[in-house]
């Protein structure tokens, strides 16, 4: 009986002045670009939340810089709204590339832990 709750309303108090965020998503849109510390400076001028007020206007803009994790998980792209189909992706500081990739992917097993799945092969009992 009453309206649900998201993740994002109950978790940040400034998202629930809707008009703010309105007049903060509209400032920006006359400001053109912006970056990180002028968002965050606008935000707390305003009083409302620069992340989720940003966020919401993904869908309409022409450019989007993220971190690269936010890019190569689908799930983090589908949480933003952003699409790469016919889009253009520039990738600065490409050679850090891999080694952001093997951070967001890789894990560790010990030596126990592949016995254990493999019980039947019998050279592993010599580890």
């Amino acid at each position: 009986t009453g309206a649900r709750r998201t993740k994002a309303s109950s978790g940040c108090p400034m998202l629930k002045k809707h008009r703010l965020q309105k007049e903060f998503r509209n400032e920006v849109s006359q400001q053109g670009p912006l970056d990180i510390e002028d968002l965050a400076n606008l935000g707390r001028t305003m009083g409302t939340c620069p992340y989720y007020g940003s966020r919401s206007m993904v869908r309409k803009v022409d450019l989007v810089v993220l971190p690269y994790q936010s890019l190569l998980s689908k799930s983090s792209r589908e949480a933003l709204g952003l699409n790469l189909k016919s889009n253009i992706v520039i990738i600065d500081e490409a050679h850090n590339l891999a080694d952001s990739l093997i951070n967001m992917y890789d894990s560790k097993i010990t030596l126990s832990q592949v016995c254990l799945s493999f019980p039947s092969l019998p050279w592993l009992k010599f580890y």
